[in-house]
């Protein structure tokens, strides 16, 4: 058979998936804990029952117990008339508030009655009668500890249903016991020893409290006096009178209680708007002054200083003079030549007119004090522009500066302003603390006062007025605490839930290969054959061949397996065959309890009884197994062949004769390490010498993690089969021998067979759904 035949590579993509993948915790599916908690059905039905049982033997023995509830009338307390106001004064004197607290108020005397009846004060002397009409108990087991878990002392929650408001009190008290008549009296010593209650000891425990009361009330006083002090000192110091946060605007604080914060808050608004107002008008006169400005092209003293000189008589006096004489000296020059004597003297009135209007001038405007440079430029401006344009033109001037004035005031009180408020944001947390302690204080006040007064309220009560208003002695009316009905389901509910938990924990902790799927999962070797259960196995015959080496050959074959268990060799040939079946082939376990001899033996039958020849080879020398196997004696074997004390051999002329299809070579007495012995040359050869007359060639090697040389065994093979056994190999073990394959094996092994499975589910359709993970790219041609 040649080698090129069953040649088997991987695809590129499966040559770099890991061996092992080991899946999350997180990618578990509700299927596969069912499965688990399938496995697990003996745990879970035992840990269900035990907790079921437990449960009701608890419930037995503590939960299940009678009670009853019996119901006390107190007389209340008659209104003495309305609370009126009560000064600090009073309070500090410590006198007597008129009673009671609220008319016909009487909820708070039943709450203090409640608490004076639960007190070892009356519980006590109780719990000694109850032991005295009891002899039976115990006081060691029965103490008064367990005494007091069995009562129960409250308000009636149904007391308007009952009887009308402010008419009565009613306390309701429960008594359970798993006895009837130990509730029964319980419950009539209670009632008897209530109507015996002794008044002088409540009055004097009321008092005691009333003191402490009173002493607590004293040191709140103290307290607000030295906060108001400190609040006061703080405001003198800081000049405040509230430095607080302020407040929001739908809060109806009374002005009186505005802080300073939202006054300095509203006041720095109020001025900004000012100032926004005051910059829209300072823009408005600005546009106005520079139209005004350009269309007389003066300066703003100019147009003062012609303004004043448009009002001088004297003024307009010389002007009207000096207009005329031009006018004079136009005709004249009309009519006479400049040398004329006429125009000379109206050229001279000319000059000294204009001189006259120049000194004017120059007089107004020093006296006005405008800063005009030259005042005589200003001489008949008067006359080309409307006094009204001035006017308008110095107003504009006017307004301009005052607006500017009252801008630099407003942002200088905007600054002052806002450095205020930072100031009082600063006082605001320890003036903030120190009211919230005097507020905590008064209300701490106000509580020691309710307090007093319901005390004082208890002290105004002589006596109590008991009327019983239920049937003690009706038995029939006593109930459980628990039926058991309800005992029974909530026994089943707890133990379905623990066992259901308790064995998927143990199933999720149990480190073994417990189901194929989970191993599929974890690896993308496929699974070429599930193995199932069996413990009866088939009694096999063989014929001795003796030469220099023991052969021994299958004689006949008596069945005793089952069907499925048969059947599941055949399939993994199948397997094999679809595959390219190799020439060699080891088969291997993880730790040595995989049952691997087993697998080996029924795969050389399942072959030889397809019509191959196949030789089974024992290469386990540490513990050989084989030849207990099958029954036959172990004298010669390997271990001799590859120590050289005997020769390979010749296989052609020495079984020429024979019709076995089976031959066993077992492992021999080897007395060399077997780490030396498959590093020889000799297994390279004894392999070759059976090419070419066996078909096939299986090899039972050690467990991988139990001999070191189970390596050097798998070199000189072509393919290898690693073996599984369900509830017997660790999943840690089959990780580790996985990575290990990583890092030279991997091309040797084709694939796992899952050796004692429950229900072996084939179908050799389904290869390819098995293999997806890890697929073959090219299979060669089988040699038949």
């Amino acid at each position: 058979m040649s080698s090129e035949n069953n040649h088997l590579s991987f695809s590129p993509e499966a040559s770099q998936l890991s061996l092992w993948q080991p899946r999350p915790i997180d990618k578990v599916t509700i299927d596969e804990l069912l499965r688990g908690l399938k496995r697990r059905s003996a745990v879970a039905a035992l840990v269900g029952a035990f907790v079921a049982i437990g449960y009701l033997g608890y419930y037995y023995l503590f939960v299940r117990n009678y009670q009853y509830s019996i119901l006390l009338q107190v007389e209340p307390i008659k209104p003495l008339g309305t609370r009126p106001a009560a000064g600090l004064d009073l309070i500090r004197n410590l006198a007597p508030l008129p009673l009671p607290l609220e008319s016909e108020s009487t909820e708070g005397d039943v709450e203090t009655l409640v608490q004076i009846l639960s007190s070892d004060t009356i519980l006590q002397p109780i719990y000694e009668k109850f032991l005295q009409d009891n002899p039976d108990l115990d006081r060691e087991k029965y103490s008064y500890k367990r005494f007091l878990k069995s009562i129960k002392i409250s308000k009636n929650q149904e007391e308007r249903k009952l009887l009308s408001k402010g008419s009565s009190k009613i306390v309701n008290i429960t008594f359970i016991a798993k006895d009837k008549t130990k509730v029964e009296s319980a419950l009539k010593i209670i009632a008897e020893e209530l109507k015996k209650f002794n008044e002088t000891q409540k009055q004097e425990q009321i008092s005691d409290n009333l003191r402490y009361v009173n002493q607590e009330i004293q040191k709140a006083l103290s307290q607000i006096d030295d906060l108001d002090s400190q609040l006061n000192e703080f405001r003198y110091q800081n000049r405040v009178l509230r430095p607080d946060s302020i407040p929001s605007a739908t809060s109806k604080t009374p002005v009186s209680e505005i802080s300073d914060l939202q006054l300095y808050a509203n006041l720095l608004t109020e001025l900004e708007s000012k100032k926004n107002e005051n910059r829209v008008k300072l823009e408005s006169t600005q546009e106005a002054f520079n139209s005004l400005k350009a269309q007389l092209k003066l300066s703003p003293d100019e147009a003062l200083a012609a303004s004043n000189l448009a009002a001088s008589k004297n003024y307009e006096k010389l002007l009207e003079g000096l207009t005329e004489t031009e006018i004079q000296l136009v005709e004249q020059r009309s009519k006479l030549t400049d040398r004329s004597p006429t125009v000379q003297a109206l050229e001279e009135q000319k000059r000294q007119l204009l001189a006259q209007a120049k000194r004017q001038g120059r007089q107004i405007t020093i006296r006005y004090r405008n800063q005009v440079p030259r005042p005589e430029a200003l001489i008949g401006y008067e006359s080309a522009v409307s006094d009204s344009l001035i006017e308008k033109y110095l107003e504009a001037k006017v307004e301009l500066e005052a607006l500017k004035r009252a801008d630099t005031e407003l942002s200088n009180q905007i600054q002052a302003t806002e450095a205020e408020i930072s100031r009082l944001i600063r006082l605001a947390n320890p003036y903030r603390k120190i009211e919230q302690r005097f507020a905590a204080t008064l209300e701490s006040l106000t509580l020691l006062l309710q307090t007093r007064q319901n005390l004082q309220l208890q002290i105004a009560q002589r006596d109590f007025t008991w009327k019983l208003l239920s049937d003690i002695g009706d038995l029939k009316r006593y109930e459980l605490t628990m039926r058991l009905s309800t005992a029974l389901l909530i026994a089943l509910a707890l133990g379905g839930v623990s066992g259901v938990l308790v064995a998927l924990i143990v199933d999720w902790l149990d480190d073994r290969c417990l189901e194929v799927e989970r191993i599929r999962q974890q690896t993308p070797l496929p699974i070429l054959g599930q193995i199932p259960v069996t413990k009866t196995f088939d009694q096999l015959a063989f014929s001795r061949l003796e030469t220099p080496l023991t052969l021994w050959g299958l004689q006949h074959r008596l069945p005793g397996v089952s069907p499925a268990f048969k059947e599941s060799f055949y399939f993994l040939l199948t397997q094999l065959e679809a595959l390219g079946l190799p020439h060699s082939l080891a088969i291997m376990g993880i730790s040595g309890q995989e049952r691997q001899t087993t697998i080996a033996l029924y795969l050389a039958l399942a072959a030889a009884a397809t019509g191959k020849r196949v030789l089974l080879v024992d290469a386990n020398l540490h513990q050989p197994s084989l030849h207990q196997a099958l029954g036959i004696p172990n004298v010669t074997g390997l271990g001799e062949l590859l120590q050289g004390t005997m020769p390979l051999p010749h296989w052609s002329s020495l079984l020429a004769n024979s019709t076995e299809g089976l031959w066993v070579l077992t492992a021999g007495q080897a007395q060399q390490e077997p780490m030396a012995v498959f590093s020889s040359y000799r297994w390279f050869d004894f392999l070759d010498s059976t090419k070419e007359t066996f078909d096939f060639v299986i090899v039972d090697v050690p467990a991988i993690l139990a001999a070191a040389d189970t390596y050097r065994v798998l070199t000189a093979l072509e393919r290898a089969l690693l073996v599984v056994r369900l509830r017997q190999t660790r999943q840690e073990a089959l990780a580790e021998v996985l990575k290990a394959c990583d890092l030279g094996l991997r091309q040797k092994i084709l694939g796992i067979v899952v050796n004692d499975v429950a229900k072996a589910n084939q179908a050799f359709g389904n290869f390819q759904t098995q293999t997806t993970d890890l697929e073959m790219s090219s299979i060669s041609g089988i040699s038949a």
